[in-house]
């Protein structure tokens, strides 16, 4: 649940930015650990690309 807290802040915060996203859920989860260099423990949850709409 609170991931999608998170998420949600981040769409808010993209909006009066005036930039778009998405959330991806579905992923390789142990390539973007080692991609992020992400810690043993740390597991992945979404990805949000940020960035403008044009």
């Amino acid at each position: 649940m609170e991931a999608g807290h998170a998420a949600q802040n981040v769409y808010l915060q993209a909006v009066s930015l005036d930039l778009g996203t998405f959330v991806i859920g579905a992923f390789i989860d142990d390539k973007v650990k080692e991609i992020v260099n992400a810690e043993e423990q740390e597991e992945p949850l979404y990805i949000m690309p940020v960035g403008r709409i044009d």
